[in-house]
């Protein structure tokens, strides 16, 4: 019994740690007025949310349209984050518009900036931002760079490179969102051992992304973490 016992603890103890996942999964289709509206948003922040809670092992709050303001997104993140250990994961996901700098609340402009900054304040040593939106390379021109993280993992996910917009599709989700899907819901686990690891997903999401839109659109993977860095276990 030893034998064969033994190694197998081995294993474990030497396996990294992948505790829970704290994510605020934000959507905003529906802006003041009606000429910045857009279609798909806010079923992109509820399909990433029920992803997630799937899997029994993630605290997620969601907040869409109106309740996507700069107030509700901070409060939302603060409150939940707070909770994450130091072998958690915190992760926000923003689907909605994006100019230079910034993510366009339902209310105004929340600085990447502003979200880096909070980010670090947080106990979890891995953090996770994905953000579905035109122009979405452009977070990785902040003024925070990866090393400000010090030990912590750090792994942006980003729709879009710089000069790119990012492009809804005629289904319910935007055609980000659906790779992104498609791929934490098995499709990028190549290996088969239900671990979808950030090289995986990239490459998942990436190639879909890119092939579908004939080129028009490369989502781009930035930051301070392994590419071996578990994202979800599904």
């Amino acid at each position: 019994m030893k034998r064969i016992v033994m190694p197998i603890l081995l294993c474990l103890l030497t396996m990294p740690l992948f505790g829970r996942v704290y994510l605020v999964s934000v959507g905003i289709a529906d802006y003041p007025g009606s000429e910045n509206d857009l279609r798909v948003s806010g079923e992109d922040a509820k399909t990433i949310s029920k992803i997630f809670l799937a899997t029994k092992n993630a605290s997620v709050q969601t907040l869409t349209n109106e309740n996507a303001t700069q107030g509700g997104m901070l409060s939302a993140m603060h409150t939940l984050f707070t909770e994450a250990g130091n072998d958690d994961t915190i992760l926000l996901y923003f689907s909605g518009h994006g100019t230079e700098g910034a993510l366009v609340c339902y209310d105004g402009l929340l600085s990447y900036g502003h979200i880096s900054k909070m980010l670090n304040g947080y106990q979890a040593k891995q953090k996770i931002i994905i953000v579905d939106a035109c122009y979405a390379g452009k977070m990785r021109t902040s003024k925070q760079h990866s090393s400000d993280y010090n030990d912590q993992s750090v792994m942006f996910f980003l729709s879009s490179r710089t000069n790119e917009e990012s492009k809804e599709s005629p289904f319910k989700n935007s055609l980000f969102t659906i790779f992104l899907e498609r791929g934490l819901r098995g499709g990028a686990d190549l290996d088969r051992n239900r671990i979808i690891t950030a090289r995986e997903l990239y490459d998942f999401v990436h190639n879909g992304v890119v092939e579908v839109s004939n080129g028009k659109q490369h989502p781009v993977m930035w930051g301070k973490f392994n590419n071996n860095m578990t994202v979800i276990k599904w």
